[in-house]
């Protein structure tokens, strides 16, 4: 077993721990609240701060600093490292504290871009003596603005309305399509062919919960240096475990203030779990702190900026370099939270729940990647990066063969994921999320993203391996380019979807995050073979061609025993479901191990060398 495999399983190891702590958070959100607008609110509050820690900090941030100061440590030595370290934490918390200053003053304004605009109810109604009906037929009378600004809308009713209250509203598009005088069917619960009528509008709490967990991108970003720093001293199994220590932070202190504010862990209960995202930041960097110390870094303020003619200047040439990549590797390494931001505002368009539902399928999906792509991408840049230096002329080569085994390794784990995935996403999502509020129809809604999600997993793991080699090779522009050409792709084909269309299944957005990852790894693969001159498709070809054999072999079975086994599995008890599909996991991964032999897969080869050597000592 080679240095790259060893390195990459400790750090699957503890990328695990973090994912799952991860799912873990998402249950507890699940459970408490429900695939609800309230939940919604939450989610899309915390996904401005969210994505900006995946694009910068835990992106570009992290991988530019990780290549620059390997190069530093390799050719000046491991002060000389800590001296840029301690200069760019400097900077960073100069640049970041203005972020967060910036970012509070203006998250009402973030939410009311995201959210769609809300309409009050006068619902004028027969005399109390009628029982009140679960669907109403309504006549629509029309809709005003106030001196405020908000609108407000007025039904006459036939009957009284179930489920509505002072707080009700609808949506300002759907009243766009009525014209006063026309008959319509109001319900407050998702039935086909009636208007629904939402219990209130959060966009209130979404704005409160965002200003609460800006700081979160602070503590994000001193993480992610944490992180980069010990990727250089070859410790990569902490960084992911302070990931964990984020999410049970988070889920523990969250409950419990929830708790606190509302018992009954109603909406405003989110305002604790906002104040927890925040204190499991802070955990997240205090975890990492005293392996740091021990590899010899002492923190000391040095920002290293002169100010000269009216102009800040970065005075040391390694720290400049660190921030001049990491300009384009903000675009290039947020392409897919680009994408998830973009799904998320589209997802407010869409009946409640579907923001809960695509960020539930999201962290399933991401659980394979994160295991194996996030992991061998992140041993592949310092190794990358000091093959720069040091191989000369055979660079290329070199480089060429990294990737084609780090390439393969990821895809004999990522094949498998997204077979089983796709086809029993609904049976794994309600195995991990249908309990307390989030219910049958809630899971298989979320299976049906996943299954779209599925689509894309083996290009976005391809890309998580690929990415870091162009800041490796001090070439982040070409990829910064296809972001702009991604979001644009991505922007076209949703509101395609969602306006024109007029789809209402969530599924059709994570669609298009499958397909502008895999555009993202192909353009990657195809650029990266030009400036290296090769992609060792001698040795990645076969062994991917071989996987693929074996992964044909796994879905055709998958997809029997879902046929013929699975039938009413969302209306199964807990036990019944779990023990089901664990014995059917079990069966197929024999079978897709006992292909893989057939097939003479080269990663289960090395394996099976590996355990056959131990076994003999």
């Amino acid at each position: 077993m080679s240095s790259l495999h060893k390195k990459s399983l400790i750090a699957t190891a503890a990328i695990f721990c973090c994912r799952f702590t991860g799912l873990l958070r998402e249950v507890v959100y699940t459970a408490l609240f429900g695939a609800t607008g309230a939940l919604d609110a939450f989610l899309t509050a915390f996904r401005v701060p969210n994505m900006l820690r995946d694009m910068f900090a835990e992106g570009a941030l992290s991988q530019s600093f990780t290549s620059v100061m390997s190069k530093v440590e390799k050719q000046d030595g491991p002060d000389a490292a800590w001296k840029l370290a301690n200069q760019v934490v400097a900077q960073l918390v100069s640049l970041m504290l203005c972020i967060v200053a910036l970012g509070v003053l203006l998250s009402g304004v973030f939410m009311q871009w995201l959210y769609p605009e809300r309409a009050s109810l006068v619902l004028e109604c027969p005399p109390a003596a009628v029982a009140p009906a679960e669907v109403a037929e309504a006549t629509y009378k029309g809709a005003e603005v106030n001196a405020d600004g908000r609108t407000t809308a007025t039904f006459t009713l036939t009957a009284p309305l179930a489920g509505v209250s002072p707080e009700s509203v609808v949506r300002v598009t759907t009243l766009e399509q009525l014209q006063p005088g026309q008959q319509v069917k109001l319900s407050a619960e998702r039935v086909a062919g009636t208007l629904r009528v939402e219990k209130r509008d959060f966009l209130d709490l979404a704005a409160d919960l965002c200003r609460i967990m800006w700081p979160f991108i602070l503590l994000a970003s001193l993480s992610a240096l944490c992180m980069g720093a010990l990727n250089v001293f070859g410790v990569f199994g902490l960084p992911n475990l302070a990931s964990a220590a984020f999410n049970l932070t988070t889920v523990a202190a969250g409950s419990l203030i929830g708790w606190l504010i509302d018992p009954s862990f109603g909406p405003d209960a989110l305002y604790g779990f906002a104040i927890a995202v925040v204190l499991g930041g802070v955990a997240q960097v205090l975890v990492q702190v005293p392996t740091l110390r021990r590899k010899g870094y002492r923190f000391a303020w040095c920002i290293g900026v002169q100010l000269k003619a009216g102009k800040f200047l970065i005075t040391d040439p390694a720290a400049r370099r660190i921030w001049l990549l990491m300009i384009p590797g903000v675009i290039a390494a947020g392409i897919t939270q680009t994408n998830i931001f973009i799904n998320t505002a589209f997802a407010l368009y869409l009946p409640g729940g579907a923001v809960t539902a695509m960020s539930g399928a999201f962290h399933l999906w991401q659980l394979p990647v994160a295991l194996f792509g996030v992991a061998v991408g992140m041993v592949v840049l310092p190794g990358v990066s000091r093959m720069t230096l040091e191989q000369g002329g055979e660079a290329g080569r070199h480089i060429a063969e990294h990737l084609a085994q780090a390439m393969r390794f990821v895809a004999f784990f990522a094949v498998p994921s997204a077979v089983v995935l796709g086809i029993w996403g609904q049976e794994i999502v309600s195995i991990f999320f249908q309990r307390g509020r989030f219910d049958a129809a809630a899971s298989a809604l979320t299976g049906q993203v996943l299954g779209a999600y599925c689509f894309g997993l083996l290009g976005y793991a391809g890309m998580k391996v690929l990415q870091p080699v162009f800041l490796a090779l001090e070439k982040p522009w070409a990829p910064a380019g296809l972001a702009l050409v991604a979001a644009t792709i991505s922007v076209s084909l949703n509101y395609c979807f969602v306006h024109i269309f007029k789809f209402t299944e969530a599924s059709w957005l994570a669609l298009t995050t499958s397909v502008v990852t895999t555009l993202n790894f192909l353009f990657y693969f195809f650029y990266l073979r030009r400036l290296l001159g090769t992609m060792a498709l001698r040795s990645l070809l076969p062994g991917l061609l071989r996987i693929a054999a074996a992964g044909t072999v796994l879905g055709i079975l998958c997809w029997q025993i879902r046929g013929l086994f699975f039938s009413g599995f969302l209306g199964w008890d807990f036990f019944s479901r779990f023990g089901s599909l664990a014995l059917a996991g079990a069966v197929v991964g024999g079978i897709y191990l006992a292909a893989c032999f057939l097939f003479r897969v080269p990663e289960l080869e090395a394996f099976a060398n590996r355990f056959l050597k131990k076994k003999r000592k």
